[in-house]
């Protein structure tokens, strides 16, 4: 009987660690633009593991209303295939897509493919504030492409230096010459209204 709660027991502590060993799922979002139109709707989306070009990990179908996947931590190529009125129009290789727990995620991922050339994406989490894009020390009109998700407000623009505006019911904060890389979502939070700012860069090689 002794033996039994042995084994029993070493069982159970075999199980735990297995399961603290394995990689934490990750969702995957992705959204397709062209320019600063978004297509996600039109288009198929193919992840595959980066430079294995065989069997898909993931899919996402025209018309569909999932926009995400589960992926273990790991560096991806995407295909995505625009389609309009049964024909193709687009098609679109993103590689080497980099979805890895940072902490400022919160297990969620996001990747913005862009058919066009020279544009790229800013993510900036949603704190419940106006955030608005300008162009460097043009503080009156600001930028076109702004887009909402779930709890952040994407900017899909030309790749290149940007004043971010935070505005709350209590201050108005900017952020001067934030970079968006050329086919690239960079995420960016600040750590606290009105203090020091922090990036990370998302999918980058």
């Amino acid at each position: 009987m002794r033996r039994m709660r042995r084994t029993v027991l070493l069982a159970s502590v075999c199980l735990v660690a297995a399961t603290a060993r394995a990689p934490q799922q990750l969702a995957l979002e992705v959204r397709v633009f062209n320019g600063a139109e978004e297509v996600t709707s039109q288009t198929r989306i193919t992840v595959h593991r980066a430079g294995d070009r065989g069997s898909p990990l993931g899919r996402l179908e025209p018309g569909s209303a999932k926009r995400e996947m589960m992926l273990q931590p790991d560096i991806y190529d995407a295909q995505a295939i625009q389609e309009r009125e049964g024909r193709v129009v687009n098609i679109r290789w993103a590689q080497r897509l980099v979805v890895m727990p940072y902490p400022d995620e919160q297990g969620r991922h996001l990747e913005v493919i862009n058919f066009q050339n020279g544009f790229g994406a800013l993510q900036v989490r949603d704190l419940g504030s106006d955030i608005t894009l300008y162009r460097p020390g043009e503080r009156t009109a600001p930028v076109a492409g702004r887009f909402t998700g779930a709890d952040y407000v994407l900017f899909v623009v030309p790749s290149g230096r940007y004043d971010l505006r935070i505005r709350t019911p209590k201050s108005t904060n900017w952020h001067s010459d934030i970079e968006v890389p050329v086919d690239r979502t960079r995420l960016w939070t600040p750590l606290s209204a009105g203090a020091t700012t922090a990036s990370a860069l998302v999918g980058m090689p």
